[in-house]
């Protein structure tokens, strides 16, 4: 259990980290607690996958014991949201102590992916007559006495025009305590994206860190510098007390080394900065400590992103035109 830095008194807002991938399992839930009301953010769980450095079994069984805590979780609170339609952000059957007489709050069904549309509509049909009210909430706010919902308009899932399409983000205020949920922001990626999670001005920020396993893939170095920038510059924020960065970050055993930097930048500046698992429950991620007790799985070899070869990679990626200049001078305001 985590608390956002009160600005008087005790804190007022509460967030529990239900499943993260730095438990063992594909999942972003996240529980926000305030004296008005209960709200579970993306209560999804699915099994990592086979370079997850776990036995096969082990990872089925933490995919089922986080799954029965994102439904125990909805089933104590009032409020659920779901940012968008990927299978290991909710709960997709029909289940009347998950979504019954719950006010859910659901990313606008239009303009999905394919494959992300056909499952809302099939999820929509199966929990119909469940909730006390469905809401569309992009773009919108709700309050819920003196605690404040907030919905961002639809940000990327990672780059631009990326295939996942657009997840939204989730800011819980009340009085001058905030907290923002990002969801799969990949990074956060995209400049966009970075100038809503600052504008929050949250003191507790919960993000979706860079998915590192794609890298050479669907992934490229460009992009992770580009992550680590914004990153940093979330850090730096004036406000920020707290970052915890998870999820796609945290299925990689490699990402303390590409991570390096962030945390760095949080310790020069006296903030928190790592995984559920790290700040949270003061403990290892899973996949570091699977890594550690059972070898690597896809990946033997590879080097630390420092500042230096940050930089090497920045300034190859704007020498040949693949970024803009002006990445530069972010990297030298927020990450030198």
């Amino acid at each position: 259990m985590r608390l956002t830095q009160p600005v008087f008194g005790q804190p007022r807002i509460r967030i529990e980290y239900v499943a993260f991938d730095s438990h063992g399992v594909k999942s972003m839930c996240t529980r926000v607690t305030t004296p008005e009301v209960r709200i579970t953010i993306d209560p999804g769980a699915s099994a990592e996958s086979a370079s997850f450095p776990l036995p096969e079994r082990r990872r089925k069984e933490l995919a089922a014991r986080y799954e029965q805590a994102c439904r125990s979780s909805c089933a104590s609170s009032q409020v659920i949201v779901i940012s968008h339609y990927h299978l290991d952000h909710f709960l997709a059957q029909r289940a009347a102590e998950t979504y019954g007489r719950k006010v859910l709050f659901a990313k606008d069904r239009k303009d999905l992916p394919p494959n992300q549309s056909t499952r809302a509509e099939r999820f929509f049909r199966s929990i119909d007559g469940l909730p006390e009210e469905t809401i569309m909430a992009d773009g919108r706010k709700f309050k819920f006495g003196k605690t404040e919902i907030a919905f961002s308009k639809p940000v990327w899932h990672g780059t631009q025009d990326a295939e996942p399409g657009t997840v939204i983000m989730t800011e819980i205020r009340r009085g001058n305590e905030k907290a923002l949920v990002t969801s799969d922001v990949s990074g956060p990626v995209e400049k966009k994206t970075t100038d809503l999670i600052c504008a929050a001005k949250a003191q507790t920020v919960v993000l979706d860190g860079y998915p590192t396993a794609t890298l050479g893939q669907s992934g490229s170095n460009p992009d992770i510098v580009r992550s680590i920038i914004n990153v940093c510059r979330i850090i730096a924020q004036p406000e920020v007390k707290t970052v915890v960065a998870d999820h796609h970050m945290a299925r990689d055993y490699r990402y303390p080394a590409f991570y390096k930097i962030p945390y760095e930048k949080a310790k020069e500046l006296g903030k928190q900065f790592g995984t559920a698992a790290e700040v949270a429950a003061g403990r290892t991620s899973m996949v570091v400590d699977g890594f550690k007790r059972h070898g690597a799985t896809r990946w033997r070899r590879w080097s630390t992103l420092d500042r230096k070869e940050a930089l090497r990679i920045l300034e190859s990626a704007v020498s040949s035109h693949t970024l803009t200049k002006d990445w530069l001078e972010a990297f030298r305001r927020w990450v030198e």
